[in-house]
């Protein structure tokens, strides 16, 4: 048996046209409010994010008033940095910042006490990737972290592990001097 519909379908231009408006609207209201305008848009409509998220990054509007709120991603993000940085001004001492590989994303804070064998190598921990050139590698605890995440997971045995990680300048332009004061001369 076949449900017949009374109420009108909305035609797929009438839908496109709804969102289009739906999310100039949320873009202002963001703009407006430092709101989340995929979050506005969600409760105009009703629609899931999925849906409202690309139309918002198409609006016009979206690259006008841009520099006026933050995205879900951006606001994670700043507020994790936020977390990091209460941590790390909270530590007495030297906080280094080391990745697993030299061109990571991810990065964590140690004390400086926690590092050992510094040393300067191309081949990184982990993956034991060779790099570009030869970087200032230590050894710390994977559960000795300040804050922030390195890529290792624990998964190949009970932790914690002594783990090779990478300390480039770039993290910790600060305190590069004292990091490299504390570590061996660099090979020829």
């Amino acid at each position: 048996m076949r449900v017949r519909m009374n109420l009108r379908q909305e035609t797929r231009d009438a839908r496109r046209e709804r969102l289009y408006r739906a999310a100039g609207e949320a873009i202002v209201r963001a703009a407006e409010t430092d709101g989340d305008p995929v979050a506005l848009m969600i409760a105009a409509t009703g629609e899931a994010a999925r849906y409202c998220d690309p139309v918002i990054r198409q609006h016009p509007l979206f690259f006008e008033l841009r520099k006026r709120f933050l995205m879900p991603e951006e606001r994670l993000r700043k507020q994790q940095e936020e977390r990091d940085a209460a941590a790390v001004a909270a530590e007495p001492g030297l906080v280094v910042w080391v990745r697993r590989q030299f061109d990571d994303w991810r990065h964590a804070a140690y004390r400086m006490d926690d590092l050992s064998g510094l040393h300067w190598s191309s081949i990184s921990g982990g993956l034991r990737h060779r790099a570009n050139r030869e970087y200032l590698h230590a050894y710390v605890r994977c559960d000795g972290m300040i804050a922030g995440e390195l890529a290792h997971s624990c998964r190949h045995g009970q932790g914690p592990h002594r783990i090779k990680v990478c300390i480039v300048k770039v993290d910790n332009k600060k305190n590069w001097q004292e990091i490299e004061r504390a570590a061996p001369a660099r090979s020829p």
